[in-house]
C-alpha cells in the first residue's frame, strides 16, 4: 500500500516540470511555415478557412544577407465570402461588435440598402498576417513572427455556400505570435436561407467596348442602385481616432395636398460631440458654411464670425439636426423615379468641429452623391487642431 502511494507521490511531482517542458515546446518560435490547415467556422462539415503560409524571396543589394519573407495567413476557400462595408464613406472589413449576435435581417437590410457586400467567393480573399524575415543576415534578436501590419482586429462575418446549404459565422483571428501561429475562434455561426445576401454580390464590371475607331474603352462599373426605403443608420467616423462622429440617415417626407408626393429624404446627422459650422445668409437665415477650393479659414476669421453673430456652430442637442441631400419621390410613375440631389451639395465642403482622442479639432468634408443611383455618403478633406488655420486639400 505505501508503494502504491509512493508511486503516485511520484507522478504528480512530476506533473509540474512536464507541464512547463510541453509548454515550453509549443511556445517555441516556429522555424519554417508550418503545415496547411484547414477550418471550419460554420460548422455544417465542410472546410471554409485555409491557414497557410508562403515564402517570398527577396532580392536587395541594400541588404546583403536578407533573402526575404516567411508569410503566414488565412485564405477563404471556394463557396466562401466575407462581408465588407461599401459605401463612399466606409470602405472596409465589417466588424461585429464583440457583444452583438449576427443579426441576419438587420444584415439582409445592410446588404439590400447597398450599404454592405461580398467578397467574390470564387475568388481567394487572404489576410497576410505574420512574417518571418530569413537569411544569413538575420541575427537571433531579429528572428522570430511578426505582425504585417493587415490585421484585422475584430470580429468578421463569413458567408458560406455549398451543397449543404448557406450558412453564416462570426469569427476573430488570434495571433499568439512571435511564435508563428494563427488561431481561428468562431464566435458565433447559424443556418439561413439559401439566397441569402445575394443582393450585395460584387456587381459585374462591365465589358469593354470597341467605339467606331477600334479604340477599346476602359472597363466601367455600373451605377450602384440604391432602393428606396427607410435604410439602417450608417455610422461615420471622420478621423479616425475610434468615435463615430455622423450619421447617414433616412426619413420619410410626407405630402401635403391631393398630387404631392411622399419622398424618402437621405442626408446627414452629427452625433453628440459634433458641430457644423453655420452662417448667416440673406435675410438671416442660417445656413451650412461652405469652405470652397483655395479659400481658408483662419482661426482670426472664425474667431471674428463667431463674436459677431455671422457664425455659429450647430450640434445635435437638444433637437436632431439633418442636413438632407438626397430625395426619392415614391409616388409617382415608374419614368419619374429615381433620386435627386437636394439643393447643391457639391458648392464647398463642409466645416465641423469634432474631438480626437480629446483634443478639439475643426475639419471640411465633401458629399459624394450619385444620381439617380443614390449612392451617397462623406469623405473628409483635411482636419487641423481648433486654433490652426484650415484649408481644403
Amino acid at each position: 500500500m505505501s508503494l502504491r502511494w509512493s508511486s503516485t507521490f511520484v507522478v504528480l511531482t512530476a506533473l509540474p516540470a512536464f507541464a512547463q517542458h510541453v509548454r515550453e515546446h509549443v511556445e517555441r518560435v516556429i522555424q519554417g511555415i508550418p503545415p496547411d490547415e484547414y477550418v471550419d467556422v460554420t460548422g455544417d462539415g465542410r472546410a471554409d478557412l485555409l491557414i497557410t503560409g508562403r515564402t517570398v524571396h527577396i532580392t536587395d543589394p541594400q541588404q546583403p544577407g536578407f533573402m526575404g519573407l516567411h508569410k503566414l495567413g488565412v485564405r477563404t476557400l471556394s463557396g466562401n465570402a466575407i462581408l465588407m462595408w461599401n459605401t463612399p464613406s466606409n470602405q472596409r472589413w465589417f466588424d461585429l461588435a464583440d457583444s452583438v449576435h449576427l443579426d441576419t435581417a438587420d444584415l439582409a437590410a445592410r446588404v439590400h440598402f447597398k450599404q454592405l457586400s461580398w467578397t467574390d467567393e470564387d475568388h481567394p480573399t487572404e489576410f497576410w498576417l505574420l512574417e518571418r524575415p530569413f537569411g544569413p543576415a538575420i541575427g537571433k534578436d531579429q528572428d522570430g513572427w511578426y505582425g504585417t501590419g493587415e490585421h484585422v482586429d475584430g470580429t468578421l462575418v463569413l458567408r458560406s455556400v455549398n451543397e449543404r446549404g448557406t450558412s453564416i459565422a462570426a469569427f476573430a483571428f488570434e495571433l499568439p505570435y512571435p511564435y508563428g501561429r494563427v488561431a481561428i475562434k468562431v464566435k458565433e455561426a447559424v443556418l439561413v436561407p439559401n439566397g441569402f445576401g445575394e443582393e450585395g454580390d460584387p456587381i459585374p464590371i462591365r465589358p469593354k467596348v470597341v467605339d467606331e475607331f477600334d479604340l477599346r474603352q476602359e472597363a466601367s462599373e455600373p451605377q450602384v442602385l440604391v432602393p428606396p426605403g427607410i435604410a439602417p443608420d450608417e455610422r461615420v467616423n471622420l478621423n479616425a481616432d475610434e468615435v463615430d462622429d455622423l450619421l447617414i440617415t433616412t426619413t420619410l417626407e410626407e405630402g401635403h395636398g391631393e398630387h404631392t408626393s411622399h419622398a424618402f429624404v437621405r442626408g446627414l446627422s452629427p452625433l453628440p460631440g459634433t458641430e457644423f459650422l453655420m452662417t448667416r445668409e440673406r435675410w438671416g437665415v442660417r445656413g451650412l458654411f461652405r469652405l470652397r477650393d483655395e479659400e481658408v479659414l483662419s482661426p482670426e476669421r472664425l474667431a471674428t464670425g463667431l463674436r459677431s453673430d455671422l457664425f455659429v456652430w450647430a450640434n445635435a442637442d437638444p433637437a436632431r439636426m439633418f442636413i438632407p441631400v438626397m430625395r426619392y419621390p415614391v409616388n409617382l410613375s415608374e419614368q419619374e423615379r429615381g433620386w435627386s440631389l437636394v439643393g447643391d451639395p457639391f458648392d464647398g465642403a463642409l466645416v465641423y468641429r469634432t474631438k480626437e482622442y480629446g483634443r478639439q479639432i475643426i475639419g471640411a468634408l465633401e458629399i459624394i452623391a450619385e444620381t439617380p443611383g443614390g449612392r451617397f455618403g462623406v469623405r473628409p478633406r483635411s482636419w487641423v487642431e481648433e486654433g490652426q488655420v484650415l484649408e481644403v486639400r
